[in-house]
């Protein structure tokens, strides 16, 4: 494990004893939003003087908002995270109703989060979650949704 990975792993412990990996340099330029609408050039954020985020999405940091900015992007609504031919799906998590983070699920059926001005990481769904990192840590809280799109990729 490299020092990034250790650190990672300390402020995250539900990655420990999980695979998991870096794969990207640090870059402040997008986050975890954006990245999963695909853009690795914006900071989606509502109400953030030097970030973007979608007209038509509430201009509120909640779960709702997070869905409407990711339906700007071809998302939907869906039941689940499981893998699907030609589907590329999204895990919004949040704590109660305030967004919190949105991984999004790679062809293999891995998935894959950008870690705030961070990494990003290759990861297990669960590992993220408030629920694995109950002992302290980065809390992301729990799935709140699932949303799908073709796969563009």
């Amino acid at each position: 494990m490299t020092p990034e990975e250790r650190a990672l792993a300390a402020a995250v412990p539900g990655l420990r004893g999980t695979e998991f990996a870096i794969t990207s340099a640090v870059d402040p330029a997008y986050n975890c939003i954006a990245w999963a609408a695909g853009s690795t050039t914006e900071w989606w954020q509502p109400n953030y003087a030097a970030g973007v985020w979608p007209e038509r999405a509430a201009k509120e940091h909640t779960v709702a908002a997070a869905i409407e900015a990711l339906a700007t992007a071809g998302y939907e609504p869906c039941g689940n995270g499981d893998l699907e031919d030609g589907v590329e799906k999204v895990a919004n998590y949040g704590i109660g109703e305030r967004f919190a983070h949105v991984a999004r699920q790679l062809p293999s059926g891995r998935w894959t989060s950008k870690l705030g001005k961070a990494w990003d990481i290759e990861h297990e769904l669960g590992a993220l979650a408030s629920s694995a990192n109950a002992g302290g840590g980065v809390q992301y809280g729990e799935v709140a949704a699932f949303l799908r799109r073709g796969r563009t990729s």
